[in-house]
């Protein structure tokens, strides 16, 4: 089995795990609020909400039960700011006035970190507020500010860095990583993702998983990785039946609920027209969901090449296979199956295949 397959499902397995009884824990979460305050809320990190609690003369309470490991954040009405927790079983104290935590040492140090990194959060935000205010015809105060932004965002980063390269025996990493994984290099990913690390299994780094699979997968001379889905006929087909037998192919990654996809079909068609006579083939790997959808926006836009879906969405196949997170997507691949170029549209793509077909 594939390294990223085997991890993605030790990730997935987590979630399935965590609903047994035994990966469960109990949460006991109290402290003291500002003045004023009249509840305070346990959610989500999508803030989801989990748990309510009522000020009784300026402290709050709430217990419950939650897969062992999950972060979740704490608020009260009158801030706008949480306080990041790790359920791990120990009781914990929350001074909601200061944002601090006292309990278990993890979520101590936690605390300290996520502090200092909410400090750079604000500084980042305060930074976008000044922006925005500025006029569009201001281009040096934008321009200085865009500068201001970007160094604020960057100690941002490297502070979340830090954090990382300082606890890879524990959980914490997680918390960042699901946060800034999208602006690593493939090296980056490759470090922070290490096995060994106590965190690389959490599942909030499915999606770090998921772009080191798109990075590994997708690079300039990788072969292509096969897979099977099914027609508008529900006839099943693996990639393999159209690339590597001497053609150029284009798979393209695209939905009909994509909007930024459909802009693009009538320049497809017209590539399409121009070179498949020379052999030319485009393989479109579908992330609808309904078979309806999909198959009235390849009739009513007259899309005439070949196109497999299963109807999975982003859990299709094709985003699973290639770790496909954002749509349109493309991969041109040689005679021999070889990745040549991605994500070409427009005029790169024009620029390509006259580069290859010579007109």
């Amino acid at each position: 089995m594939k390294r990223w397959l085997l991890i993605i499902g030790l990730v997935m397995a987590n979630f399935c795990v965590w609903a047994q009884e035994e990966e469960m824990a109990n949460y006991n979460i109290s402290g003291t609020v500002p003045a004023g305050v009249k509840a305070v809320f346990l959610n989500s990190l999508h803030s989801e909400p989990i748990d309510t609690a009522f000020v009784d003369n300026g402290r709050f309470q709430m217990q419950g039960v939650l897969p062992m490991h999950t972060f979740v954040t704490v608020v009260d009405d009158g801030t706008d700011l949480p306080v990041n927790v790790l359920i791990d079983g120990f009781p914990l104290g929350i001074n909601m006035e200061r944002s601090t935590v006292k309990g278990s040492k993890i979520n101590e140090r936690l605390n300290k970190v996520d502090r200092q990194i909410t400090n750079l959060t604000i500084d980042y935000m305060q930074d976008q507020m000044e922006y925005a205010q500025v006029k569009p015809w201001q281009t040096e105060e934008r321009d200085s500010l865009r500068r201001v932004m970007a160094a604020t965002y960057n100690k941002l980063v490297v502070e979340m860095k830090n954090v990382m390269r300082d606890n890879p025996d524990n959980v914490i990493p997680a918390l960042y990583l699901s946060q800034i994984y999208n602006t690593f290099t493939i090296d980056e990913l490759k470090e922070y993702l290490d096995e060994s690390h106590s965190y690389a299994t959490h599942p909030l780094c499915v999606g770090a998983w998921r772009m080191l699979n798109h990075y590994e997968k997708t690079n300039i001379g990788t072969r292509f990785t096969d897979l099977v889905e099914v027609d508008t006929a529900g006839v099943s087909h693996s990639l393999s039946e159209y690339v590597g037998k001497g053609n150029i192919v284009m798979v393209d990654f695209w939905a009909s609920w994509c909007a930024p996809c459909m802009a693009e079909m009538e320049h497809l068609k017209a590539v399409y027209n121009k070179y498949r006579d020379k052999g030319f083939l485009i393989v479109g790997l579908s992330f609808d969901r309904g078979r309806d959808s999909w198959v009235n926006a390849i009739n009513n836009h007259e899309l005439n090449w070949i196109h497999l879906s299963d109807l999975k969405y982003w859990n299709s196949k094709a985003s699973v296979v290639y770790g496909i997170s954002s749509i349109p997507a493309s991969l041109l691949l040689d005679g021999e199956g070889t990745i040549i170029a991605t994500d070409l549209r427009g005029i790169e793509l024009d620029r390509k295949l006259r580069q290859i077909f010579g007109y």
